[in-house]
């Protein structure tokens, strides 16, 4: 498989056997970066080449394997994923903002809080030990915009990436931080709702193709449409393309309906 380490049985590994075996051909290393992030659950796919953090030089002429040049972590930014020894979140959000573009770093922080394993104070101090690090200002940009939904983000259960990428914009918007997926009462039922302005009665959800095309979810969406407005509850459909592609748009008009309903 790489240097010392063999494969018995099926040559088909999946990537965490990739991963292990790396560890294993470079003693005292720890998967980061983009494995890192694959291996906490923070992006689908880990890449085919195993990114790690080795002591010394280990790893750094071996097919397959890249020994990334970074500081070692220390003892509080590791810890066993699967038995493989990983770096944390916080630590591979500092490693990912030196590879990555802000909108990728944007999408791995974003999965962070749908997992609810965003922990602002935790990558602060995983900052303070690589102030000079590469991508720094870029991570601490990211950290900004979730500031003031961290207490939100904190206690809220997302369901999907729709709230964890709608919930920023909205508070640097200006706009009242809403409740996630919160439960309302309608006329008939309970319904849980993606976003919810409670004093205002307003409410977005979020209009996947994926999961709404199908006839069956298309008339329970609609069904639920009918419960809000008997309810006296205003809702806005929104669309991933349109959180992604116009986002000022779709502000512009939950702030128009926030303030036909009160909001100063």
């Amino acid at each position: 498989m790489f240097r010392t380490v063999f494969i018995l049985g099926h040559p088909a590994l999946r990537p965490r056997a990739r991963m292990r075996a790396a560890v294993l051909a470079c003693p005292g290393a720890v998967i980061s970066h983009r494995s890192a992030a694959a291996l906490l659950g923070l992006r689908e796919v880990a890449p085919v080449v195993v990114d790690l953090i080795a002591p010394v030089e280990h790893g750094r002429k071996i097919d397959g394997i890249k020994a990334h040049r970074v500081p070692f972590p220390g003892a509080s930014e590791v810890r066993l994923v699967h038995g493989i020894p990983c770096t944390t979140v916080a630590r591979a959000f500092v490693d990912l903002a030196g590879t990555h573009g802000i909108e990728k770093l944007r999408e791995v922080v974003e999965m962070a809080a749908t997992l609810n394993v965003l922990d602002i104070a935790a990558v602060e101090a995983a900052l303070a030990n690589a102030p000079r690090r590469r991508g720094v200002p870029c991570l601490r940009g990211v950290l900004d915009e979730w500031r003031p939904v961290a207490e939100t983000a904190k206690y809220a259960s997302f369901r999907s990436l729709f709230e964890a990428k709608l919930l920023p914009l909205i508070a640097a918007a200006g706009l009242p931080i809403p409740q996630v997926n919160a439960r309302i009462r309608a006329a008939e039922r309970m319904l849980e709702v993606d976003l919810l302005w409670p004093a205002q009665r307003f409410v977005v959800e979020a209009d996947s193709r994926r999961h709404h095309a199908i006839e069956v979810a298309f008339e329970r969406d609609h069904r639920r449409d009918r419960e809000l407005l008997a309810a006296n509850y205003g809702f806005l459909r929104v669309t991933w393309r349109e959180v992604e592609r116009e986002p000022d748009a779709v502000l512009a008009v939950i702030r128009g309906e926030l303030e036909r309903r009160g909001v100063p």
